[in-house]
């Protein structure tokens, strides 16, 4: 456990909890260090800050798939998770309302996600990483075109079929107008059945 001066900045403490995987025996260790300090903590966690421990407890798994779909690794995914969490807390007074919290944090997640990417690839060059943000199967149509798809085009299916997001939450975590996720979704689709077509045809 971190070892905390008395006169602790709270922050500190709450990111530091936050680190540690939303650990219970974490806390109640700081409740037993520091007596004093439970109802203070209990006092900071609420309002915004309890719609985000619950925004982050309903949405963990949600997060660490996002994560999974660019590292392929649970490791470095629960990593850019746990480091995505944390950046947001830092700068939870930046998110306009409780209901932009989960949105707030799957964009967090993505570019955490990206940052990991990179640096993998950086420090080993010769690791073949998969550039599809799925398990590609070949000779599956769909997944054949979707791995042809831009990674920005991806992550939008991703997040409208995989993760059930609604248009205008779409919207909000990749900061573009609903209606160009409408559109640009719509297109997709499009593409999509003119591929399966050409599947279907091709195999009479």
């Amino acid at each position: 456990m971190p070892q905390f001066q008395r006169d602790t900045d709270y922050d500190t403490m709450l990111s530091e909890f936050f680190r540690q995987g939303w650990s219970k025996t974490f806390l109640s260790c700081i409740y037993i260090v520091y007596p004093d300090t439970k109802e203070r903590i209990q006092a900071m966690i609420s309002g915004k800050e309890q719609a985000f421990v619950s925004a982050v407890q309903e949405r963990s798994h949600q997060l660490y798939r996002i994560a999974m779909g660019y590292l392929h690794s649970a490791q470095d995914a629960e990593d850019a998770v746990s480091d995505a969490i944390e950046s947001a807390w830092k700068n939870r007074k930046r998110i306009r309302s409780n209901d932009a919290i989960p949105g707030y944090l799957i964009r967090c997640t993505i570019n955490s996600a990206k940052t990991a990417l990179r640096r993998k690839q950086y420090t080993e060059p010769l690791e073949p990483y998969q550039e599809s943000l799925v398990a590609y199967d070949p000779g599956d149509p769909v997944s054949d075109y979707f791995s042809e798809l831009r990674e920005k085009d991806q992550l939008l299916l991703i997040l409208k079929y995989q993760e059930n997001l609604r248009e205008a939450e779409i919207a909000s975590v990749l900061h573009i107008p609903r209606g160009t996720v409408s559109s640009r979704l719509s297109r997709l689709l499009d593409r999509l059945r003119e591929e399966l077509k050409k599947e279907e045809s091709g195999n009479v």
